[in-house]
Parts: C-alpha cells; structure tokens; sequence
C-alpha cells in the first residue's frame, strides 16, 4: 500500500493530516472557557425558571430530567472516550455516528414509555420528558462531533461549539418563558436551537476539518454507516461504560424521584437548583479530565509510570481543591449565595447547601479517578462499582428521605459518593500495577 493510501485511509477514520500537539494548558484553557460558558448558561436556565416563575417551574424542568438524562447517559456508550483514546483507529468516525443515531431514537423512544409509567394520565410531565429526550439527543450528537475536534486536539472548536450551545438555548429558553410562562414551550425552544448548533456550525466544522469545504458534499467518513456486525461490536465494546454511565448519572437522580414522591414537585425543583451550583466544579474537573484524556492513554500504553501518576495527581488535587473550598465558604455565605444565584425562597436551604457540597467533594474524586481508570481500559469493573453506589443511595434515601426530605436526600447522596470515591481508589491501583 502507497504511503498516499495509507494517508487517505487515516484521514476517513478521523485523524488529522496535520494533528500537531498542542500543550495541556491550551487545551485545558479552551476546554475550560467552553465549559464554563455552557453551565454558566445551564445555570442561568434554572435560574430562569425560579426567578420568572417558581420552582414549581424548575421542578417541571428537573422532571424532564429524571428519566431522559440517565437513559441518554447509557445510550451514548461513552463513544467519545472510546473514540479518543482508540490509539488504533478500530473504527471509522462514520461507524460511531451510525451507532449515536441508532441509540438515540431508542432512547427517546424508551425514555417516553418510561414517563408514560412513572407519571401515569400526567400528561404534562409525559410531553416534557419527550421534547427533553430530543433535546438532549440533540446535544449527544454535538458530542460526538466533539469527540472528532478532539482527536484532531481542535479544542477551541468544542470550545466555540459548547458556548455557542449555552448562549443560545439562554436566551431562547429565557424568552420564551417569560413570554409564556410555559415549561414546555421553553423546551422545544431548546430542542430546536441546540439541533441547529449540530447543523450550522459542528457539521460544517467537521467536514472543513476532513477537507471539505463544500458542506452539501458530505465526505465519506460524515455519513453513517450502518454495519450490522460493526454496530455490534461497538455496543459490546461500549457496554460497561454504558452501564457504568447510566447508573452514574441515574444515582443523583435517585433522590429526586423520592423528593418529588414524598414532598412533590416543588421541593424537587428546590434541591436540583442547588444541586446544580455543584456543576461549575464538576465542569472544571471535567474540561481538565477531557484535556488529559489523550495523554494519560498514552502514557498507560508506553508503561510512563510518573506520567500517570503525575496526572492523576493534579486531577485529583483539583478535585479535593474545589470542594474543599465551597465547605469552607458555604458556612459564611451559603444564604446569599442561594439568595442570589434564585430567590429569597431558598435562604433557609444553606445547611442543605453544605451538605450537597460535602457530598459532591467525594463525587468529584470519583469523577477524577475515573479519566485514568478509563485510559486504563478498565471498563468492566466499572459499572459494578456504579451498581454498588446506587443500592447505597437507594437505601439511604429509603431510610432518610421519609423523615429529613431534603437534608435525608443530602446525606444518602454524599453517602454514596464516599463509597464509590474508596472503590475507584482501588480500582486506579489495580490498574497502575498491571501497567506495561
């Protein structure tokens, strides 16, 4: 085979013909300001909803949330960390968009059902759950458009891509509500929006970044294919970190649903809204995690023993940092924090404010622990450690929420967390003794 050939085949699976490394604090910098941008503006959308209307509004949106949010998590098979840390180009970037079609319509389909069991005759809640379902697979596919710039280390693409995402679902969220005070409306505002982000600008990005200029000519590796025996494989592949990342994401749910069960939509809105201000230390964490993704693959693959641990330092140190310093601040202030960051509403709710952030410190060492765990390949432990943590929630919610709502729901969550932060230690050395 030419030397020529060999490059076409590489630039169809999805790598670059000019990737040049860039540093770690260039990376981390666009992934970090793209972060930020976009759960600012996440932030700003509850926010929204509490301030224009009550947090009867917000616990409409964190409804939404419940089922669709998770089953996406499970759906998407962590393609972007498989597709980024695949040193050998298994698969083809057109493979992995097949599968994220496919999986998607499943979800929303399911997630649908789901609601339609949960919230029986609620019909409101029920329609909210679908428009969210297609929200949200808007966004999955603009991740994996994302997964693309980052083999290519285009991270100030995905940097423009996610604020550009958060700034216009705000201001199109925000509007439509205040001017009809509809939940759902807001929703298909979002859902339409944040399809239009993959359309205009990670669509047309990619095929600049595959060599074509012309968008209405779509290069080969932009269009699916749907390979039976392909698709398969990736799912089996991908399975662990399905199962690993749907429980994941389902855990924080747990509580929600024994909240809007036991002291209705209302307090569910409440907890989520403070909830949410731990997601500004979760995007940190994780734009530094997305941006030492390639290096510590590498650096498990070549037996760099003081690399990996070098990285896994600093994410983990940054993970103790941030949440070290919110149960530091919350005693002084957690009020007026939540005063302003919603409503009045919510001054009373600082205790419950700490103890979100106590057990968010915890989540966020696991969270950090799981980027080299990932590079490490070690994906089949994973989901067990994840099942582990959702009996733990589920139990402590089953004794504690009855009685405390939202300081029982504090507690089981922070509870959880704990354990899975020891297990994913374990796990982390586990793998660095098996390094080449």
């Amino acid at each position: 085979m030419t030397a020529k050939r060999k490059q076409r085949n590489k630039d169809h699976r999805g790598e670059s013909k000019h990737v040049l490394p860039r540093s770690l604090r260039l990376n981390f910098s666009w992934t970090l300001f793209g972060n930020v941008v976009l759960q600012l503006c996440m932030w700003g959308i509850i926010s929204s909803y509490n301030k224009l209307g009550s947090s009867n509004a917000a616990g409409l949106y964190a409804a939404g949330l419940l089922i669709m949010q998770p089953l996406f998590h499970f759906t998407d098979f962590n393609l972007r960390q498989i597709f980024v840390t695949d040193v050998a180009d298994r698969w083809e970037f057109r493979d992995y968009l097949a599968h994220r079609l496919i999986w998607s319509v499943f979800a929303i389909l399911t997630g649908t059902c789901i609601a339609l069991f949960v919230f029986p005759g609620n019909w409101l809640v029920i329609a909210v759950n679908f428009v969210m379902g297609l929200a949200i697979a808007g966004q999955s596919l603009s991740e994996l458009f994302h997964a693309l710039f980052q083999k290519h280390e285009r991270f100030d693409t995905i940097s423009h891509s996610l604020a550009l995402r958060g700034l216009l679902c705000l201001i199109g969220v925000g509007t439509v509500f205040y001017a009809t005070q509809s939940v759902l409306l807001s929703l298909i505002a979002m859902m339409v929006l944040r399809f239009s982000i993959v359309f205009v600008y990670d669509f047309p990005m990619a095929c600049r970044l595959l060599g074509s200029k012309n968008v209405f000519r779509m290069p080969k590796n932009l269009t699916p294919r749907f390979s039976p025996a392909t698709l398969t494989a990736m799912t089996w592949l991908g399975l662990p970190l399905a199962i690993n990342m749907g429980v994941f994401s389902f855990v924080p749910q747990i509580p929600r649903f024994w909240l809007e069960k036991q002291a209705g939509v209302a307090a569910l809105g409440q907890f989520t809204s403070i909830a949410m201000l731990m997601s500004v230390g979760l995007m940190v964490l994780n734009s530094l995690g997305v941006a030492m993704s390639q290096r510590f693959a590498q650096s498990y693959a070549t037996g760099n023993r003081r690399e990996f641990v070098r990285l896994t330092t600093i994410l983990v140190a940054s993970a103790f940092g941030m949440g070290g310093l919110g149960l530091l601040v919350i005693p002084w202030c957690g009020g007026w924090i939540l005063t302003t960051a919603y409503t009045s509403e919510y001054a009373p709710m600082a205790n419950v404010f700490w103890l979100i952030t106590f057990g968010a410190t915890f989540g966020f060492i696991g969270s950090a622990l799981g980027y080299p765990i990932t590079a490490a390949r070690q994906f089949r432990i994973q989901p067990v450690i994840c099942v582990i943590q959702a009996a733990v929630t589920m139990i402590g919610c089953a004794i504690l929420v009855p009685h405390h709502d939202m300081i029982g729901a504090a507690w089981a969550v922070a509870a959880a967390n704990i354990v899975q932060a020891g297990l994913f230690v374990c796990l982390w050395f586990a793998a660095y003794k098996k390094m080449p």
